[in-house]
C-alpha cells in the first residue's frame, strides 16, 4: 500500500480517536531503569547497554541485558532493563511480583521514589543494593503536548478510563502526564492488563472526573451495547473500537452480509470502501438508554 495513503489513514483514525477521547493502551511488564553508576557497578566501567527494541515513547528502548531482582522473600529473574540511563535507578513491578519479592511496595508515579523500599539487583556475581526505588507504577497516560487540548486534559490531572472488551471495566485514579516528547498511550501493568482482558490494540475512553461531569459520564460509559448481538447466520459482530478492512474481510469469508459494530467505534476509510464494494451492510449498535 502507498506509504502516503497509509499515513493519511493513520492520521484520520487518530484524529477520530482523540475526538472521542480514546487512547491506545499498552501493557508493561516488570522492568528496571539504571543510573550510570549502577551500570558501571553491575556490568563494568563505561559499559554501554545494548539496544534491542525501540519502545513507543521516543528515545526509550528495551535492552538486551537481563538482571535478577532479589527481594527479602524471593527473586524475579530475567528482568528487562529499559534505556536510556536515568539519574536514579528505579525498579517497577506489579502487585503480584510484590508478593513474590516480599515486603510492602507502594504505588507511585515514575520518578517519585523518596521513601520507597530498597532492593538488590543481581547480574552474574555482582550484587547492587539500592536504598530506594522499588515501586508499583501508578497507571498513567502519556499525552503528547499537541494532543492534550484535543483530549481536554492537563498535566497531573487525574481521570478515569473505560476499557472495552469481554472484561470491560473502568480504571480509576489514572494520572495524565503531558510532555512535548511523548506519544499518546496509556500504560498499565500486567495485573491490570489481565483484569481487563487486554489485547494488543485495546482502546480506553477517558472520563473526566470534575464534579459536574463525573457522575453522568460514568453512568453513560457503563451502559452495555444492548443490541450488539447477531440475530441471524448472515450477521457478524466486530467487538472492536477501530474497524479495519481486514476485519471486514474475515466476515465476508464467513459469508456474512451484515456487520454490527459498537456505537462509538471508528471505521477506517479503507474499511468503508471495502464494505461498499462488497455490499456489506454496517450497522452501529444502539446503547441502552434506560
Amino acid at each position: 500500500m502507498d506509504e502516503l495513503l497509509v499515513k493519511t489513514i493513520e492520521e484520520a483514525v487518530k484524529k477520530e480517536m482523540l475526538n472521542q477521547s480514546l487512547v491506545e493502551i499498552e501493557a508493561s511488564g516488570r522492568h528496571v531503569h539504571l543510573s550510570r553508576e549502577a551500570v558501571d557497578y553491575l556490568f563494568g566501567a563505561d559499559y554501554q547497554l545494548t539496544k534491542a527494541k525501540e519502545l513507543s515513547q521516543p528515545g526509550q528502548y528495551a535492552c538486551k541485558e537481563r538482571i535478577t531482582i532479589k527481594g527479602p522473600k524471593g527473586n524475579l529473574e530475567n528482568v528487562v532493563i529499559l534505556g536510556p540511563e536515568r539519574s536514579s535507578s528505579q525498579v517497577e513491578v506489579s502487585k503480584t511480583d510484590a508478593v513474590v519479592l516480599g515486603g510492602n511496595i507502594p504505588v507511585r508515579e515514575s520518578g517519585d521514589i523518596d521513601g520507597t523500599p530498597g532492593v538488590t539487583l543481581v547480574y552474574g556475581d555482582k550484587e547492587l543494593q539500592l536504598d530506594k526505588g522499588l515501586i508499583v507504577a501508578k497507571r498513567h497516560i502519556h499525552v503528547a503536548l499537541h494532543d492534550a487540548a484535543k483530549l481536554q486534559v492537563e498535566h497531573k490531572e487525574i481521570v478515569q478510563v473505560k476499557v472495552f472488551g469481554e472484561r470491560s471495566l473502568i480504571f480509576d485514579d489514572v494520572v495524565i502526564r503531558v510532555h512535548p516528547n511523548y506519544q499518546t498511550y496509556m500504560h498499565i501493568d500486567f495485573d491490570e492488563a489481565n483484569s481487563c482482558g487486554f489485547q494488543q490494540g485495546a482502546l480506553g475512553k477517558i472520563i473526566k472526573k470534575n464534579a459536574e461531569e463525573a457522575s453522568s459520564n460514568i453512568e453513560k460509559a457503563d451502559k452495555p451495547l444492548e443490541s450488539c448481538h447477531a440475530p441471524g447466520n448472515d450477521t457478524g459482530f466486530i467487538e472492536k473500537r477501530v474497524i479495519t478492512e481486514r476485519d471486514l474481510q474475515k466476515l465476508l469469508m464467513q459469508k456474512k452480509k451484515k456487520v454490527l459494530i459498537p456505537q462509538n467505534s471508528i471505521t477506517t476509510p479503507l474499511a468503508m470502501d471495502y464494505a461498499k464494494k462488497h455490499k456489506l451492510e454496517i450497522q452501529r449498535c444502539e446503547e441502552n438508554e434506560e
